[in-house]
């Protein structure tokens, strides 16, 4: 009988593990920060320009309902992780420091969206 007590609460413990990660490891919408109070998030966008600002590289992000924001992350950081020559899908998720006052986010970590442009092998 203990035998089952403990493989229940074994199985009640992994469930409610599963449960939270869904929550957690899934992305805000760009808009959902609209009314937040700031701190880490992680948020999903449609990127709308990118650029270079002196050491930073620069995203604007924009929701579903249009409200935007600007995150940057060090210039130096995404070449180390992409390379030289990336690039940027339609959609972004990236986690980072968002401050609702000036509706930028300081990216920690880029999830989804960026990635090294690889030239195809000439055929000769």
């Amino acid at each position: 009988m203990r035998r089952w007590i403990f493989v229940g609460a074994l199985v009640a413990v992994f469930l409610a593990a599963g449960i939270m990660s869904l929550y957690v490891g899934t992305p805000k919408d760009v808009s959902d920060l609209k009314n937040s109070a700031g701190g880490k998030v992680r948020v999903s966008g449609q990127l709308v320009e990118y650029g270079r600002s002196g050491d930073y590289l620069y995203l604007v992000l924009r929701g579903r309902d249009g409200f935007t924001i600007t995150a940057y992350v060090p210039y130096g950081e995404v070449l180390k992780v992409a390379g030289p020559s990336f690039q940027f899908s339609d959609e972004v998720v990236v986690e980072g420091i968002y401050n609702p006052a000036t509706r930028t986010l300081n990216i920690t970590t880029i999830l989804k969206g960026c990635h090294s442009a690889y030239y195809a092998p000439l055929k000769s």
